[in-house]
């Protein structure tokens, strides 16, 4: 029978109904959950056990709160632990905490991820082991040393994992012999390797990014042996990578299903061969396909269609070598594609809107991405109208530097629109970064075709005003995102309530303390605010915001250099929520600062580009 809640704290309904409600509020979960936690004792429970996931800095001093998190948040299924420095005494610190999570009561933990750390903690993760051998999820990124010892450690502490990410991970060699170079590292590790892929039968992603296990060799005894692995992910890789290395590992495992490789070609321009075309082909039931900096001919492209591979994901970056034909006849033979990613493509011949009749093509997309920078892929008003009135299922729209704004739509075009009614309510978030030629009656078409907007990002938009901005928030009423950093706009005068906003990035703009409080007053659910080189603002108007502004989580004030000092320790300990601080230049961050900061729950930090 449903248990009832307290009577004293909220309207009497049964938990489990409260739960239900909870979990569809899917927009921002984790924001609308700490919400609801203040309104009673009864909620606060109930959002409680609804936690997944919990993120976490590695300290010492950090390390005597995990026992009562880990009671507060019965139901994790997840936790990310990083660090903040390379300390020497960080590794005991992550064995301890390791070891203290190995001693809760998590029926559900499925997942670890522990970032940027110096050596495996080997130690608490046998603890770890112990307590949950059924580990599905394993991330181990950035490691600065990896040893033989802890690629067989990972195959017997948790035999059953499916997830395994290593990206960034260094291997640790010892002094090689002259001359012999990668050779040695490959002998080192290639017992330890076979070790870990034939330990680990279950796994069905790896994930070895910027990490030298990209060598041949290792490589391959890794497909050879992961027999049941569906995704692999290459990504940047330090050892250069050839042709055969890929093909051959390809053909070792012709089940996969997702694919990426960047840069195999020791950064040489040239076409991909037939070789690895046809292994490309080779998988059957292909849907993610992730290439950078390849020379892809519009043969690979005519192959793929006509191969029936079932793509659902498709992603270049920095490729070339193809035409509009080879697209053409992809999107005519793929129409089932949902996401489309195209960075910094160059096609033989310039293209101008080539999506107003593509887009017909493509009837499933989601998202789609498309980045110019300068090259020869021009996408303008023309081509977000089209993908918004042909894709009817399309979410996300992301234009970088691609000439949106040179193109004027002319009157009978939005007419057509309007009595067409091409209003698409499920375009949610749309990047239109870096367009200097935008101007305010472009957003306004935005905002008038795209109501349901929730993320807008209009930074380095020149031609914009504050006009366009406003626009913006009064036509799209649910913008929980809005990013106008070092654009046209100047003050951000607003002048109502924006309840749903809560992150707003204004680095660069000729705003003061007026303005800023202005601002806080009417955007007062703020949790992420970026003010960087903006120059006229004091430790006043940072002051208003930390008072009006009760649920910040992240302030950015790099490059104030009128913000004082002192206003640092006062937004830590004014502003409990506070969880991101980048100090200003005014500020000499020490050490024994940082970690009392890092106490009361906030990370005080400069920039890092």
């Amino acid at each position: 029978m449903a248990s009832s809640s307290s009577s004293s704290d909220s309207p009497h309904l049964p938990d489990e109904c409260w739960e239900s409600v909870f979990r569809n509020l899917t927009d921002d979960e984790l924001h609308y959950q700490e919400t609801l936690s203040l309104v009673s004792r009864n909620f606060l429970s109930i959002t409680n056990r609804l936690r997944t996931s919990l993120t976490l800095t590695v300290t010492h001093t950090v390390l005597p709160l995990l026992p009562a998190l880990l009671r507060r948040f019965p139901n994790l299924t997840s936790i990310n632990l990083t660090a903040i420095n390379l300390s020497p005494s960080f590794i005991a610190d992550l064995n301890a905490f390791l070891t203290q999570i190995a001693s809760s009561h998590l029926p559900s933990l499925h997942s670890l991820s522990l970032h940027y750390i110096t050596a495996f903690p080997s130690i608490g993760l046998r603890n770890f082991a112990l307590k949950f051998p059924t580990l599905k999820s394993l991330t181990c990124y950035g490691v600065l040393e990896v040893e033989p010892a802890d690629l067989k450690l990972i195959a017997t502490c948790f035999p059953n994992l499916e997830e395994l990410d290593l990206s960034y991970s260094k291997l640790r060699a010892q002094p090689s012999v002259p001359g012999d170079g990668d050779g040695n590292v490959e002998a080192m590790f290639a017992g330890a390797v076979e070790a870990m892929a034939s330990g680990l039968q279950k796994l069905r992603k790896l994930r070895l990014s910027g990490s030298p296990l990209h060598r041949g060799p290792l490589l391959l005894t890794l497909c050879r042996n992961c027999e049941s692995l569906e995704e692999l992910d290459l990504g940047y890789n330090p050892c250069h990578l050839k042709e055969g290395g890929i093909v051959d590992a390809i053909r070792e495992r012709p089940g996969l299903r997702s694919l990426t490789v960047h840069a195999i070609f020791d950064r040489r321009r040239r076409i991909v061969s037939s070789e690895l075309i046809d292994a490309f082909l080779s998988l059957k039931g292909l849907t993610c396909l992730d290439l950078d900096y390849m020379g892809l001919p519009d043969v690979f492209f005519c192959a793929v269609a006509d191969a029936g591979l079932p793509l659902r994901k498709l992603k270049l970056s920095a490729c070339f070598g193809f035409s509009r034909f080879g697209f053409s006849y992809l999107f005519s033979k793929c129409n089932l594609l949902q996401h489309l990613y195209l960075d910094w493509v160059k096609f033989i011949e310039p293209l101008e809107d080539p999506f107003i009749v593509w887009s017909f093509s493509l009837p499933n997309l989601i998202s789609l991405y498309l980045s110019n920078y300068g090259r020869n892929l021009i996408a303008t008003e023309l081509t977000f109208l089209a993908v918004v009135r042909n894709c009817p299922l399309i979410t996300e729209i992301c234009m970088n530097q691609t000439g949106f704004g040179t193109k004027k739509v002319d009157e009978a075009s939005l007419t057509s629109f309007a009595i067409n009614r091409h209003v698409n309510r499920h375009v949610k978030i749309l990047n239109l970064y870096g367009n200097d030629q935008l101007n305010d009656e472009s957003v306004m078409i935005i905002a008038s075709v795209c109501p349901n907007l929730e993320k807008i990002n209009l930074g380095r938009c020149r031609s914009i005003t504050d006009s366009a901005a406003l626009v913006v928030l009064k036509m799209c009423r649910k913008i929980t995102s809005l990013k106008v950093e070092f654009s046209g706009v100047a003050q951000f005068q607003i002048d109502f309530q924006v309840p749903a906003l809560l992150e707003l990035y204004l680095s660069g703009l000729d705003i003061n303390d007026e303005t800023l409080s202005t601002i806080s007053k009417n955007c007062c659910w703020l949790k992420d605010l970026k003010l960087e080189s903006c120059g006229e603002i004091t430790a006043k108007g940072v002051k208003k915001v930390v008072e009006n502004c009760k649920h910040l989580k992240m302030v950015s004030l790099w490059g104030c250099n009128k913000v004082a000092a002192d206003v640092v320790p006062w937004m830590v300990f004014a502003r409990p929520s506070l969880r991101m601080l980048i100090h200003p230049p005014s500020f000499s961050l020490t050490d024994s600062q940082a970690e009392l900061f890092l106490q009361h729950g906030c990370n005080v930090t400069e920039l890092k580009c």
